[in-house]
């Protein structure tokens, strides 16, 4: 117990002499935004965790100091518009960020992406350099996309390669050299066919695991997808039939695949990917694979490898069927506060809504028939989106029997928390408050079916 604690002391030493203040000033057209700086070092996932949070003032101007280990990959997000970005270690920056409020009331999918100026980076040119290094892979895929993807005239590579080493220089970070690394090996793999073999061996087979690196996870996702299913060396129902927690007889079942035998960091990282594709998979069995995964949350080679099998299990928890529902504290039009609790006993369908929504009334149409025709079996809660008494006005006009709570702008990670990325948005939750279905669809015909099929199962 003493060597562990001693261990966990070091570790920790470690950790903090690594880290260094990072400082970033912005300006957006946000007056009052929430800010955060959000930080992702899982990028199988794309598991992000804030690290530091503030307010932007009247004037949209804000300041973020924290310290941060390593270069990696993080989210700057106003309000609930976010924008990726690599930092680094020691850096300051400085950026200036608008957001089209023309196209606040649109859908997330029909939205752009906030526009980001830099105006100052002082972080030894690394902006710089990956920008550069973007630019000249895209650039010279378009120029050279019939000869690349049509003739295949591979011989091509060479010159992207040598154009690479000409555009970063020896002093360049290593986190850079890597980045276009693999950058140039994404390009390699999608113009050479049956490349998958020569591009494993080069460039994952017996290499260093990069967690933090974008193009290196991508690359990866996009080569080992299903690729437990398709070895034939692994028998992947003789495998999940097995105890979970029998890790190294199970494990024994790899040594038939050479990349997972030889590679055990490599091949648990796989095994994570795997393990994630199966779940979704009708073929296995759901519990069986979260066995599996909870067994790698505890036992995979190393920490990082640990921590993915673990989010992995955070992500297929979040809002699916059986869970507890995000809580919340919202006032009614009375200025009563209510919350998850207070439904309990009840299945509830919150509506969530905001005042510019053109098909929000016809909706509520519909909503009133179909409740009617479930005999009551659910309440409607609307949740209005910074609403005025606007929507309290109009249903208590049209004698619905309806509560509606407004999220206000102090409230607005509830619409993160629950996924809204358009309005109206459907979401039940059954009388115990865990998740019945998020979101419902909200065409009529889906609609009354998933409804018939989650009411009758309570």
């Amino acid at each position: 117990m003493l060597k562990r604690i001693l261990l966990l002391l070091v570790l920790f030493l470690v950790i903090n002499l690594q880290a260094q203040q990072l400082e970033i000033s912005g300006q957006s057209n946000q007056s009052g935004a929430l800010i955060r700086l959000i930080e992702y070092k899982d990028m199988l996932n794309f598991h992000g965790e804030t690290i530091i949070e503030t307010h932007a003032d009247e004037k949209g101007g804000f300041q973020i100091q924290t310290e941060i280990s390593q270069i990696g990959v993080f989210e700057l997000a106003i309000d609930l518009e976010r924008i990726m970005l690599v930092l680094k270690p020691g850096a300051r920056y400085d950026f200036t960020i608008q957001i089209d409020k023309d196209q606040q009331n649109n859908s997330y999918f029909d939205k752009s992406p906030p526009a980001l100026i830099i105006n100052k980076a002082d972080d030894d040119g690394l902006q710089l350099q990956l920008e550069s290094i973007d630019r000249l892979v895209n650039n010279f895929a378009l120029d050279h996309f019939k000869e690349l993807y049509q003739l295949r005239r591979y011989s091509l590579l060479d010159t992207l390669s040598q154009q690479l080493k000409d555009v970063l220089s020896t002093e360049d970070s290593d986190y850079a050299k890597t980045y276009a690394r693999y950058k140039f090996a994404a390009l390699e793999m999608a113009v050479k066919r049956n490349g998958g073999r020569q591009i494993i061996a080069e460039y994952f087979a017996g290499k260093p695991i990069y967690f933090h690196l974008e193009p290196y996870m991508s690359l990866f996702k996009e080569i080992f997808k299903d690729y437990l299913l398709h070895s034939r060396s692994v028998n992947t129902t003789e495998l999940l039939a097995m105890q979970p927690g029998d890790y190294n007889s199970w494990r024994e079942l790899l040594r038939g695949d050479t990349l997972l035998s030889k590679d055990t960091e490599l091949a648990d990282l796989i095994i994570i990917q795997s393990l994630k594709d199966f779940y979704y998979n009708p073929r296995f069995n759901r519990v069986a694979v979260r066995n599996y995964l909870e067994v790698h949350s505890a036992k995979a080679k190393n920490q990082n490898l640990q921590r993915l099998a673990s989010n992995a299990l955070v992500e297929f928890d979040r809002l699916a069927a059986g869970t507890k529902a995000p809580d919340f504290m919202l006032p009614d039009a009375a200025g009563k506060t209510k919350q998850i609790s207070d439904y309990k006993g009840s299945s509830v369908m919150f509506v969530f809504v905001n005042e510019s929504c053109p098909v929000c009334e016809l909706l509520f149409q519909n909503l009133e028939e179909m409740q009617e025709a479930f005999e009551k079996k659910f309440r409607i809660v609307v949740l209005a989106w910074e609403q005025k008494p606007y929507y309290a006005n109009y249903i208590r006009g049209m004698g619905f029997e309806w509560e509606v709570l407004t999220i206000s702008r102090e409230k607005i990670l509830l619409l993160e928390d629950y996924n809204i990325r358009t309005f109206p948005e459907l979401v039940l939750v059954d009388q115990n408050g865990n998740i019945g279905m998020a979101p419902l669809p909200s065409e009529e015909i889906a609609l009354k079916y998933h409804l018939n099929r989650l009411l009758n199962n309570y």
